[in-house]
């Protein structure tokens, strides 16, 4: 295509769309194997248009390259005959075999015009030593029988390339390192179905010297090296020394406004806010002077721009959006719209006049435990914001580091914001995030235990775990991230990245996918971070039964925060349920761990909360490490190590050089440690000593931004449950435990919620509860609270259950769905719902027959008693009523 222009590449496409793509299969056309190499960059390009062809179009069972797709891309490709499944062994084989196994015969049938134009198809043609080949010797009737049969294709192939004036290349077809990794690749085998597993040749990486040792014996050794090394290093000469699988550097889509619109965006919301008299404090003009240099400098000003044009069609479609990871450590960002958090140290701002005060110091983890104050020049309250967290956290200290913008959508509106970005850079540009997928331990035993079991092989829990340790990592599958958009520039195509696939082959996937992991290529295009989550969801449903406008609602709240003391605002008294824990239900808080930790720091503040996050959600932070320290009076939850932003902070506040405190942030975070001059530093600082092993013991920690987000969303979801109770149960059972929720179980009276608690509790003692059990406890002790919070359930009911939402009927009253009904499905429940449209039904019967239901289906039904005392039958006509 580069070579020939853009009339060829219409040829090529108009050839294409008349074929299908099954047709190379329908015409049972033989495969061979080939080897690829790639010459240069347009060899790239056309190799990776290769792979993308024979994943998307011509794939069957495995990936297939038409020769002629071949021989129009094969510029820039230097091709290989392969192993003994390519064409020319095949070929050559065909050929002895015609001379009933004679050498010299068969030499003489190579110098036939078919078979010199089969060879020079090829760049140079390939031997390998005859322990690779040896399982021809065992197929019957095929003219191999002994190793002097596999000696005379090795001298046929040395032959056909000196008729063809053809380098010939010695290769090993090396699958793996060692010769004792072979196991490895015979429990893979066996899990793939193959019946000769155990009867596979050595293909382990063999040295110079045993390549040579190979071949001496029949070829002479000044051959063997010719074929071993000579010709070996011929071919790798022509291969550019830089290939590289993608560009060097960083390649987002061009949007020619992008950096003025950021530019812009960013000022006007800056002046908005704090912008009195015109002029804005010298904090925040320096944070977003130095913030825009590095955004726009580096070209990461499109990003922002995306990003905030995604946040800005979801809030205007309804759905707020919640951010991920440490993007909320930029100002510019939170400016933008991007994220609510506002990493500025703790402040005051006028809403009315833009009067702004700032604490610094660090006496306070984040604004929104500053103390209520009024506005001394206007009288009105200040609103109270800013969570101190370094820009360094998102994009380095130089301001370099490429930027993971993560956003949590809700998981209604993900599929919409997807197609947002496919409406703004086109279907040929967007493409989901590819992933490959590997064995873990547990799926790596398993093969093992397969391998073992059907060669009647034993072996002790040692040896199994060693087994399976050796395919830990190994490519399983390919997939796609949960997501991950990427985004090719206008003036690129995918194929000078990647191959593009469907994710695990696939073909009913709704979009293709990267062929590489995205991770390899995180720094080189643009992927945006489209994710699916559930606290959006019950926010909009929140605020679309209750009318409340989330972004108004206060935080922190008094009552609110009083949850992790008591459940008094819930309106209960401590023993009046089974558990006094009053964050059930709460996203990060309701859960077993996070309740136990909140018994232990007893939080009162946000940032105390910001803290739990980041303890929670971090690798040897809270057990072992924090929760000693604070059980031991050593320290309280807010001085404690919790996010790794507090780390950089906390070192500059104590006279810590600030790229000194950014580079120990970074070790400790990753599970790095401290150097011996860091923490030498650190002592000279009279940093306690506690806070020094504690940084030793941490290996992953949480950033600030991340856990704040986290930390506003769950307040918001605990608002609605103190002042809109019912209307919170039915959102949470709605979103958060769809499918899960058993009408049969979890609707039963008071006394037998109990009893159904105490059940799963002494099955909690044994082995055999299973998670599912742990879940529908939680649920339990949910609809437990509910009831003693004076909110009842009303039955299910065929005409006035939604498929799959629950819906608050008066304020104590929640109606659940009909899906919640053992038996009945989504599909089942949508079916009625949109069936009774037309009119009520009069019998069981009519039910079944209308909504398409079997006997089973409707049976549940009946069971349920969401059909009332509806009669079996109306005694109609049947057969009209069907048609």
């Amino acid at each position: 295509y580069r070579r020939l222009g853009e009339p060829a590449l219409d040829q090529l496409n108009q050839l294409l769309g008349q074929m299908e793509p099954d047709e190379i299969v329908r015409r049972k056309t033989p495969t061979y194997h080939i080897v690829l190499l790639v010459q240069n960059y347009v060899g790239l390009y056309h190799l990776y248009r290769l792979v993308s062809e024979s994943h998307i179009r011509y794939f069957n069972h495995r990936p297939r390259i038409p020769k002629s797709l071949l021989t129009y891309w094969r510029t820039g490709l230097l091709l290989g005959s392969a192993c003994e499944a390519g064409e020319v062994f095949m070929g050559v084989k065909k050929v002895y075999q015609q001379a009933n196994s004679q050498y010299e015969s068969a030499r003489e049938l190579l110098d036939q015009q078919k078979h010199k134009i089969l060879a020079r198809y090829y760049d140079y043609l390939e031997v390998q030593p005859l322990t690779n080949n040896s399982y021809l010797l065992r197929v019957p009737n095929n003219g191999i029988n002994t190793e002097t049969d596999l000696i005379n294709l090795n001298r046929l192939i040395i032959d056909l390339a000196d008729l063809t004036k053809r380098p010939v290349v010695a290769t090993g077809d090396s699958h793996y390192l060692e010769q004792e990794d072979r196991v490895f690749r015979k429990i893979m085998q066996t899990n793939m179905g193959y019946s000769d597993a155990e009867n596979q040749p050595d293909l382990y990486f063999r040295t110079t010297a045993e390549m040579i040792a190979c071949y001496a014996n029949y070829l002479g050794k000044e051959k063997a090296t010719e074929i071993v090394v000579t010709n070996t290093q011929a071919i790798a000469a022509k291969i550019r020394d830089d290939m590289r699988p993608f560009p060097d550097g960083s390649f987002p889509p061009l949007i020619a406004s992008a950096d003025n619109d950021v530019q812009e965006l960013t000022w006007n919301t800056a002046y908005k806010l704090y912008g009195k008299n015109g002029k804005l404090p010298e904090i925040v003009k320096k944070r977003v002077e130095r913030e825009l240099k590095a955004i726009i400098d580096n070209g990461f000003a499109v990003m922002y721009f995306i990003a905030h044009k995604l946040v800005k069609k979801s809030n205007e479609d309804g759905y707020i959006v919640g951010s991920r990871g440490s993007v909320g450590s930029s100002l510019v960002a939170s400016l933008c719209g991007i994220t609510e958090v506002n990493p500025l140290v703790p402040h005051y701002r006028c809403i009315n006049c833009l009067y702004s005060e700032f604490v610094e110091g660090g006496q306070y983890g984040s604004g929104f435990d500053l103390p209520p104050k009024v506005c001394p020049e206007c009288g009105e309250p200040l609103f109270r914001d800013g969570q101190d967290i370094p820009f360094e956290t998102f994009l380095g200290f130089d301001g370099d580091k490429q930027p993971d913008i993560d956003l949590n959508f809700s998981g209604e509106y993900q599929p919409e914001a997807h197609r947002y970005v496919v409406d703004m850079f086109g279907e040929t540009h967007t493409y989901r995030a590819g992933t490959i997928g590997s064995y873990a331990e547990k799926n790596a035993e398993g093969l093992v235990r397969g391998y073992l079991e059907k060669y009647q092989l034993q072996a002790n829990r040692a040896r199994i775990r060693q087994l399976a340790s050796g395919l830990n990592g190994v490519k399983r599958t390919t997939g796609q991230h949960p997501g991950g958009i990427v985004v090719i520039p206008k003036e690129r195509e995918v194929y000078d990245f990647t191959p593009v696939q469907f994710p695990a082959n696939d073909f009913n996937a709704p979009m293709t996918t990267t062929h590489f992991d995205f991770n390899s290529m995180h720094d080189t295009i643009l992927k945006l971070d489209i994710l699916g989550h559930m606290d959006p969801t019950m926010l909009k449903m929140l605020s679309d039964i209750t009318g409340q406008r989330v972004t108004d609602i206060p935080i922190p709240d008094e009552k609110v925060m009083s949850l992790f003391v008591s459940n008094e605002a819930l309106g209960l008294s401590p023993g009046q349920t089974s558990t006094d824990a009053a964050t059930l239900g709460l996203p990060e808080l309701g859960t077993p761990l996070a309740r136990d930790m909140i018994r232990e720091t007893t939080p009162s503040r946000f940032y105390n909360l910001v803290q739990l996050m980041g303890l929670s959600h971090g690798t040897d932070v809270w057990k072992g490490n924090a929760q000693e320290l604070i059980r031991n009076g050593t320290c309280t939850i807010d001085e404690v190590i919790g996010c790794r932003d507090g780390i950089m902070t906390s070192l500059i506040h104590w006279g810590i050089p600030s790229k000194t405190a950014f580079d120990i942030m970074e070790k400790v975070r990753k599970g790095k440690g401290l150097t011996e001059s860091q923490e030498a530093l650190m002592r000279e600082k009279n940093i306690p000593d506690w806070y020094i092993d504690s940084c030793k013991k941490i290996k992953y920690m949480f950033p600030k931004a991340h856990a704040a987000a986290y930390s506003i969303s769950s307040l918001r979801i605990a608002w609605f449950k103190v002042y809109y109770p019912a209307a919170f149960y039915a959102t949470y059972f709605t979103v958060r435990a769809a499918r899960q929720f058993d009408s049969s179980v979890m609707c039963q009276p008071q006394e037998q919620i109990l009893l159904e608690m105490q059940r799963l509790k002494q099955l909690f003692q044994t082995d055999a509860s299973s998670e599912k059990d742990k879940k529908s406890f939680e649920l339990l002790e949910l609809v437990e609270e509910m009831y003693a919070r004076g909110i009842e359930f009303l039955p299910v009911d065929v005409m006035q259950s939604e498929a799959s939402r629950f819906i608050v009927e008066s304020d104590n009253k929640v109606r659940p769905t009909l899906d919640t009904i053992p038996g009945i499905s989504p599909a089942m429940a949508e079916k009625i719902v949109k069936t009774r449209e037309d009119g009520p039904f009069k019998s069981q019967e009519e039910v079944g027959l209308r909504c398409g239901l079997g006997n089973v289906a409707l049976q549940a039904l009946c069971d349920s008693g969401c059909l009332g005392d509806m009669p079996a039958t109306n005694q109609i006509d049947l057969f009209s009523l069907m048609s």
